[in-house]
């Protein structure tokens, strides 16, 4: 017995005995696998009632699969296209395009046929059960509730999802919660006002004092300085290691601008 099939011995073995073992390892090889689209919604244009839910599938597809669907889907295209004119994201959209297609089109059908022969009373039944539980899967998120903190003398009053209610100390300096999402007492962070360095109508950065008290993964004994893109807060040390980069940076750009200067003088 050769290499190959000990493996394929091996996993048939596993699955007999072992059918949770082969389920989770079939799924983990799926994870593996590189992974493309959705590019675009499909359907919802043009239907006899308005659409109420995105649904996205995830096909794990063979080469040969892959290559069928591209085949069907290229016979559609118009005469002018050839196979070299293809880029890879048109492959990609047109492989999930009829993909989505065909189960599309299939619904039509089975629609259609509904309507023709219609239900039995008992079916009808079965429908309508069938249908309100399409309403509960499907219906709209509810909205997360936010905070509407009730202040005073030195302290807040916030809502959490884990303690209820609860009354905290606030800093003087703290401007934040007002519509921040209630979340649970560990969460809880005091916000400073935000400094922003805007050029043209654009925040080009952002940074603002942060405090998180309670929390226990990352403890917060003193405030840090919450920059935007950075993943966690600094303290006044790294901001100013910070500060010191962006006055270096600053200096970059202006002998770019000279640089630009000079460029647009010799080609004058």
């Amino acid at each position: 017995m050769n290499e190959r099939d000990e493996e394929r011995a091996a996993e048939e073995f596993v699955a007999r005995h072992f059918p949770e073992t082969a389920r989770f390892l079939a799924e983990e090889r799926l994870r593996e696998l590189p992974t493309f689209g959705p590019f675009e919604i499909q359907g919802g244009v043009d239907e006899p009632e308005p659409a109420v839910a995105v649904l996205r599938v995830a096909f794990a597809l063979t080469r040969t699969q892959l290559v069928t669907a591209l085949s069907m889907s290229f016979a559609g295209l118009g005469a002018d296209r050839t196979p070299e004119s293809l880029t890879d994201d048109e492959v990609r959209r047109e492989v999930e395009g009829y993909m989505a297609a065909e189960a599309i089109i299939e619904l039509d059908h089975q629609m259609e046929a509904n309507e023709r022969n219609g239900f039995t009373p008992e079916q009808q039944r079965a429908t309508d059960v069938l249908a309100a539980a399409v309403d509960r899967a499907f219906a709209p998120p509810e909205p997360l509730p936010v905070q509407e903190p009730r202040r005073g003398e030195g302290m807040v009053t916030l809502q959490t999802v884990d303690r209820g209610e609860v009354t905290v100390p606030e800093p003087a300096w703290c401007v934040g919660h007002e519509g921040d999402p209630v979340s649970h007492f560990t969460d809880i962070t005091h916000t400073g006002r935000t400094v922003a360095l805007r050029f043209d109508g654009n925040r080009l950065m952002a940074a603002r004092l942060s405090w998180a008290p309670f929390a226990q993964q990352q403890p917060e004994p003193h405030p840090l300085v919450r920059v935007d893109d950075l993943p966690l807060g600094l303290d006044p040390q790294e901001t100013r290691e910070l500060a010191a980069r962006a006055g270096l940076y600053a200096g970059e750009l202006y002998r770019l601008a000279n640089e630009a200067d000079r460029l647009r003088g010799y080609r004058r």
